[in-house]
């Protein structure tokens, strides 16, 4: 009889807000669109702030958030980059210092953040590989 014996393994599928991830592409929310020099430099030092860890992250997650922060941030500042770009090809050069200085050094460290989140992850999903081999849950 022992031989007949079914085993039924129940699976349980979490809603859909209950995974790391959001619904959107980016949950992360950034501004849009130029402003003023001034107003630029306190967006983009608000952003760095936050992904140094000297202000609350965006994104609750203990593997994810700096990667989807970071991924979002220098999304935003290239998206900034280009919009001087067409400034500066239409002969408006008000914000052609901004763009190579402040932006630059701030997707920089953006680009540089992106990488760090990637080890994270990475090293995170090593580790609960090696957790689940070896019996640990």
């Amino acid at each position: 009889m022992a031989g007949n014996t079914k085993i039924r393994i129940r699976r349980e599928i979490a809603h859909p807000r209950h995974v790391q991830f959001g619904q959107r592409l980016s949950e992360v929310d950034v501004p849009t669109g130029l402003s003023d020099y001034d107003s630029l430099f306190d967006e983009i030092l608000d952003m760095l702030h936050i992904m140094q860890g000297k202000a609350d992250s965006p994104v609750i997650s203990p593997y994810l958030s700096l990667m989807e922060v970071a991924t979002a941030y220098i999304a935003r500042g290239f998206e900034i980059e280009m919009l001087i770009l067409q400034m500066e090809h239409q002969g408006d050069h008000s914000l052609q210092k901004f763009r190579t200085g402040p932006l630059r050094s701030f997707i920089d460290a953006a680009r540089k953040m992106v990488d760090l989140g990637s080890r994270r992850l990475s090293q995170e999903t090593l580790l609960s590989e090696m957790r689940r081999d070896s019996g640990e849950r």
